[in-house]
């Protein structure tokens, strides 16, 4: 007898067992807990201590028909799923832990990159709100780094800002732009040369934009520092004599920007300056490959000397199709203007002479090139 009781009582545990896991796994089993409890009433009650004398089906009913009740709906699949489920949570966690840790490298790092950068940056959201780094916030001349895109516009040139307005809103399918304007937060009017990109994440768009001042005293790596990194009418003959040595042939070219007077005139030297930077930008992108062969003979007045025959090559047939280097148009903030260069063109060939009658003969060229009686604005010796 004493060996059925413990069997009943082993039978009592094994069952409280199923049902904790059932509840724990599933948030099912109140039944289940209902009935095990009642039984182990029973059995510490009526068989354990005897208080009472019942018949024996009545606990054996409901413990076995309670352990075949638990047995028959405990779901297994559900209980397995929750364990994997479980450890699929527990891979989320150190997946977005990790992630976050990137995200916050990732957001160091670009912090870090602001901070190091000489250009401003500015990132404008579509709502109208942006903000400014603090090289931005120096630059422009405002006194707090959020700003509202309206603040910005007002503190434009009239004349540039809805040329600012325009080219940016066109932007919208291909992204980037390239624009300039005139802050006037200052005494003086300040030109700024802004890049930027359109960024669409999640249906919301930002534009983030690099500004750059074209004032030499404080950005000098735009188109001006061109122009005051020339060298003089001196150090070009110096580069003559050293071209002789070599007795290799050369092409020296004097070219004048004519019309920039009249430009500094109307719109003031600031923008004649650019436009000329741009413009000799452009000479020595394609034709030179850097300013050392570059030379200021005066104001509007400049040498070069090109020593690869087939840069001269394409310089000549872009001289005799026409095109930019006949008409160059250019446009800062709302002034659109464009810069007629003329050529004086000497191809040295012959190497004893000095330098100042090969200087002579380029010049004498620009001077031919400048007459009204010439159709094109080159003119070539040699």
């Amino acid at each position: 007898m004493d060996g059925i009781v413990e069997f009943e009582a082993l039978l009592l545990l094994g069952w409280a067992l199923l049902v904790f896991i059932k509840k724990h796994r599933s948030k099912k089993g109140d039944l289940d807990l209902l009935l095990l409890f009642t039984a182990t009433i029973i059995y510490i009650a009526f068989v354990r201590f005897e208080l009472a004398s019942i018949p024996p089906y009545l606990f054996e009913g409901l413990l076995y028909g309670g352990i075949a009740y638990t047995l028959f709906m405990f779901d297994l699949k559900a209980i397995m799923k929750k364990d994997l489920n479980h450890e699929k949570l527990k891979s989320l966690k150190k997946d977005y832990k990790a992630l976050m840790n990137r995200s916050e490298m990732l957001r160091k790092r670009f912090i870090a990159l602001l901070d190091r950068m000489q250009d401003g940056v500015l990132f404008i959201m579509e709502d109208g709100e942006m903000f400014a780094t603090d090289q931005a916030v120096e630059l422009l001349g405002f006194e707090s780094n959020e700003l509202s895109y309206k603040e910005f516009l007002d503190s434009m040139h009239s004349e540039d800002r809805d040329v600012y307005v325009s080219t940016t809103s066109k932007r919208k399918a291909k992204g980037d732009y390239v624009t300039h304007y005139r802050v006037m937060t200052r005494p003086n009017p300040l030109w700024i040369k802004e890049t930027g990109t359109k960024v669409t994440h999640d249906k919301r768009t930002m534009t983030l934009a690099i500004i750059q001042s074209l004032d030499v005293k404080k950005y000098p790596r735009t188109n001006m520092d061109v122009l005051n990194g020339l060298k003089i009418d001196q150090a070009l003959y110096e580069s003559l004599q050293t071209l002789n040595t070599k007795k290799k042939e050369y092409t020296l070219i004097y070219f004048q920007l004519s019309n920039i007077p009249f430009i500094n005139e109307r719109y003031g030297r600031d923008v004649g300056d650019l436009m000329m930077g741009e413009f000799i930008s452009k000479l020595i992108y394609h034709f030179l490959g850097d300013a050392e062969a570059l030379f200021r003979i005066t104001g509007i007045r400049y040498a070069m000397v090109i020593e690869d025959q087939r840069k001269y090559g394409m310089l000549k047939r872009a001289l005799e199709e026409g095109g930019d280097l006949v008409n160059y148009t250019m446009s800062f903030g709302g002034t659109r203007q464009s810069v007629y260069p003329y050529f004086g063109i000497h191809t040295v060939k012959v190497f004893e002479e000095p330098v100042d009658e090969i200087g002579a003969r380029a010049e004498k060229a620009l001077s031919i090139a400048l007459d009204d009686k010439t159709q094109e604005n080159y003119f070539m010796i040699g």
